[in-house]
């Protein structure tokens, strides 16, 4: 409808729509309704803590005392309990628990496989997930308890997307001595990558092996020695003011160990490894300056930048980097803005010369560059020698990395991996070295066959369609 024929706006609806906007405008912050959430359950609270609120202090701070309750009031029940792993450190600190009167708690309850039994039994077990009514905790050597409650909101800054928060109410009195229980269990919880915007990402507990991955000598230098040289050296670096900080770029094909790379450096027992959510649309260079932040508060530790040409690719038709983090901000991050003592930076590409030249090239974003190209005959044998186990003689190994020439480790890996399916289907014991020749055979073959299907399409044939 064109202005010609509009029909013009009545005065009353014109004041609803200012009266709307006004509403959205005036939409009151997230923290307002957080603490009108805690308002019915304010008397209890009180009483559970005897102080009044003005004697009290309130901290973001998750502490998974929710789980420690689940465990007790589901107990008989076959629970996942990998589910609850984040409770058994505080489990010996706490005494015992209390629950609001008459009130009914809300419990999530997902069946999960119970990753104890093996994946083909098909065991299932209850994961549960506390939802929001408070709780309070008793922990030994504290006169009264604390009280968490994981609070529901809606956030209207990036869409009114509904998240949740997590407080801790304490005595005045005895917040001290209660952070001081619980530092050194809350330290030293799973090895995760914490993931801004993201679910985190588990680390294996044995994960900080560098026998995990095969490097060349070049490789080893490069970052095993420099990364554990760094760590050992901060007196050294503060002595002769030099800034304690380290970059390191790995780039090469895909399948040739810089993912593995990146997750036995986040794997350090002392580091702790931060990554942003580049799929999150509601992610801004706030968040990214919010995480060297969080690294730098949690020094030794790891940010991860994964994929760097597909995130910000000169070159690239369709980029992965879905958030509003500007290439900019990232740069003033790596500079100076986020650049804090005892942070450390990783980024990876499969493609380094699609990547904005700014990133890379400057002195100082990253003190180390790292290739990770396909392993040589050397590299290929040690490589698969280490996933054979004393399986393979000397001359099978041979054999088997001269078969494989131009192979990733990704690839060798698969051709290893199917040497298994193809032993066991013939009713064989051990792996035999006929079989990985065949087996590497295969993958090639499929290899070959998988390129040959991309180069048709990038060429563009026609597809006749019907009646076209």
């Amino acid at each position: 409808m064109n202005s010609a024929t509009a029909m013009p706006e009545t005065r009353d609806e014109r004041a609803k729509e200012e009266n709307m906007l006004e509403t959205i405008v005036r939409f009151p912050p997230a923290v307002v309704g957080m603490a009108h959430f805690l308002d019915p359950y304010r008397p209890w609270i009180d009483s559970v803590l005897s102080a009044s609120p003005v004697d009290t202090v309130t901290f973001e701070l998750d502490v998974p005392f929710a789980e420690v309750v689940l465990e007790d009031l589901l107990e008989g029940a076959p629970l996942d309990r990998q589910c609850l792993e984040r409770s058994h450190p505080l489990s010996p600190l706490v005494e015992r628990w209390a629950l609001p009167d008459n009130a009914s708690p809300r419990i999530l309850l997902e069946l999960s496989r119970d990753r104890r039994a093996l994946v083909t039994a098909r065991e299932l077990a209850w994961d549960p997930h506390w939802k929001e009514m408070p709780v309070a905790v008793w922990l030994r050597g504290l006169a009264h308890p604390l009280v968490a409650v994981r609070i529901p909101y809606v956030s209207y800054q990036h869409g009114l997307v509904s998240e949740t928060r997590e407080w801790l109410i304490a005595r005045r009195d005895e917040m001290v001595s209660a952070l001081r229980l619980l530092r050194p269990v809350l330290g030293n919880g799973r090895r995760v990558v914490r993931v801004i915007g993201g679910a985190d990402l588990a680390l294996p507990e044995d994960g900080y092996d560098w026998q995990s991955v095969v490097l060349d000598p070049t490789a080893t230098r490069l970052l095993r020695e420099d990364f554990e040289g760094f760590l050992a050296r901060e007196i050294w670096f503060r002595r002769h003011r030099l800034p304690f900080r380290r970059g390191y770029f790995l780039y090469g094909p895909p399948g040739n160990g810089k993912t593995s790379i990146v997750r036995v450096m986040a794997s350090h027992p002392a580091i702790t490894a931060y990554a942003l959510n580049f799929s999150n649309p509601r992610l801004n260079n706030g968040d990214l300056t919010y995480l060297f932040e969080s690294a730098g508060r949690t020094a030794p530790s790891l940010v991860i930048f994964e994929d760097l040409d597909r995130l910000y690719g000169q070159r690239s038709g369709r980029r992965d980097n879905l958030t509003k983090v500007t290439l900019q901000h990232l740069l003033n991050c790596l500079d100076g803005l986020g650049s804090r003592d005892g942070v450390l930076v990783v980024g990876t590409a499969n493609d380094p010369t699609v990547i904005d030249a700014a990133i890379v090239r400057r002195p100082g974003r990253f003190d180390r560059v790292v290739a990770c190209r396909p392993p040589d005959e050397t590299l290929r044998r040690e490589y698969l020698r280490r996933l054979a186990v004393d399986s393979l003689d000397e001359s099978a190994l041979a054999a088997a990395s001269t078969a494989a020439d131009g192979f990733s480790y990704a690839q060798l890996r698969e051709a290893f991996v199917l040497t298994g399916h193809l032993t066991y289907q013939r009713g064989g014991e051990e792996i035999q070295g006929d079989a990985l020749l065949e087996a590497i055979g295969l993958v090639r073959g499929e290899t070959r066959a998988t390129r040959a299907r991309v180069d048709a399409r990038s060429v563009g044939f026609d597809v006749p369609t019907p009646g076209g």
